[in-house]
């Protein structure tokens, strides 16, 4: 039976892990270091608990729909196999950025512009993978990447760990056939929530669904199975993002409320139809997406450097689930980052989350648990570079709730090392 995984160890005598990513409920992600050609990777792994014979399966059936989709849009496949002391393994190139559902917890809704962006490059990845005969069927904001490359930043598509293969093979069949309840309700169309048969305009739901909730900050329908179910059955349509947000050009509005129609065949065909229909939105309303990241004041700061002003105090009377973070806030460049990150509270508890930024200021942080607002903590982290873990004292500058019951906690550092500020520094002239 294979055993969990820990850093500093080799997998299958050729990937070493250098530190922890992410961390869910059946596999662990980790940065990994080819022992001789020295790439670094992403490699995932099934946690050795959940190593069941199954799940080894569906990872080696992820691994093989991703080989077959060499697309800008997807993450790619460098290696797979099994370890005989790890288990099964996959190999991913290492992206820089941050997943969408991170950037939405931080930032709660996004300008039109940019959701336009990700509606046509979600769809020009959809198209290409739909022609291989390939379904996701689990796509949401937790899956898809804002991956930087250069001055761009564009979106891949990951985790086909449930994906729908048009294949001859028996076992494949088998593993994903159209009675298994798997997935997010709350992304999933009707058809696969009643356990029917569904086909790629599921993916085109769940486009709808995504779109739906960088605009709104949420989701047309949440909850669980039963209430999405309930919710569904209660409800003729569902509900127009015009009516949760303002500023949503009627095109786009349309857009949505066709990608999320009840029955398939009134929704869009391929998603190089939904594509086109997006293109047209962004001709018509001349926007010119940004970089998805915030753009932040980006004085780099040498030396000690000042603290952070205090929040003004009409920020600190808004509500901190809807209203922008003041730039005031934002003195350092910040980049990308994501790398597990254990914050210790003054009671002694202790909260597990991820990072999504790093600066010289400071790091934005999701966790499952809210942690009070000007609180002096303790975060934990492996340093990007060195991949060497540092503990360091840190205040809770604000807090924010996202979706699911998960908080964003931007913290700012208090005293940071010499020795770490030089690593950090590093890493931001390096991205």
């Amino acid at each position: 039976m294979a055993r969990d995984a820990a850093v500093g160890d080799v997998v299958d005598r050729r990937y070493r892990l250098r530190r922890e990513i992410a961390r869910g409920g059946m596999g662990t992600v980790y940065e990994g270091e080819h022992v001789t050609t020295r790439r670094v990777v992403a490699l995932k792994l099934v946690n050795g608990k959940h190593a069941t014979a199954a799940v080894e399966e569906r990872l080696e059936r992820e691994a093989q729909a991703i080989r077959q989709l060499r697309h800008p849009g997807v993450v790619e496949l460098i290696d797979a196999g099994m370890c005989a002391t790890h288990g099964a393994f996959m190999a991913l190139e290492m992206l820089l950025g941050r997943t969408l559902d991170g950037i939405i917890a931080s930032r709660r809704r996004l300008p039109v512009a940019e959701v336009l962006s990700i509606g046509q490059q979600m769809c020009d990845a959809l198209a290409f993978v739909h022609a291989r005969g390939i379904v996701h069927r689990d796509l949401k904001p937790s899956n898809v990447f804002v991956a930087r490359e250069g001055t761009r930043e564009v979106i891949k598509l990951f985790d086909f760990g449930i994906a729908a293969v048009d294949t001859n093979d028996p076992k494949a069949r088998k593993l994903t056939g159209s009675a298994d309840l798997i997935g997010t309700p709350e992304y999933m169309a009707p058809e696969q929530l009643f356990v029917e048969p569904t086909d790629h305009r599921a993916d085109l739901y769940a486009v709808g669904v995504t779109l739906f909730e960088c605009l709104a900050g949420d989701v047309p329908y949440g909850g669980t199975y039963p209430q999405v179910l309930m919710k569904l059955a209660q409800e003729k349509r569902p509900p127009r993002v015009s009516s949760r947000c303002d500023g949503v050009p009627s095109e786009l509005d349309a857009i949505i409320d066709r990608a999320l129609a009840r029955a398939p065949e009134l929704r869009f065909q391929s998603a190089a139809e939904m594509r086109d229909a997006l293109d047209h939105v962004n001709g018509a309303t001349g926007a010119k997406p940004r970089a998805v990241r915030e753009v932040v004041a980006t004085t780099l700061l040498q030396g000690a450097g000042p603290s952070l002003p205090p929040p003004a105090p009409e920020a600190e009377a808004r509500d901190t689930d809807t209203a922008p973070i003041p730039l005031v806030r934002r003195l350092f460049e910040r980049v990308p980052y994501v790398t597990i990150a254990t914050i210790s509270l003054p009671n002694g508890d202790v909260v597990v989350g991820r990072s999504e930024d790093l600066s010289l200021g400071g790091m934005l942080v999701r966790a499952s648990s809210a942690v009070a607002q000007g609180s002096i903590v303790r975060v934990r982290f492996t340093l990007p570079i060195a991949n060497e873990d540092v503990d360091l004292e840190a205040m809770v500058r604000w807090v924010r709730g996202a979706r699911g019951g998960e908080h964003a906690l931007g913290l700012q550092f208090e005293n940071l090392p010499l020795d770490v500020r030089r690593v950090i520094t590093s890493y931001i002239q390096a991205v």
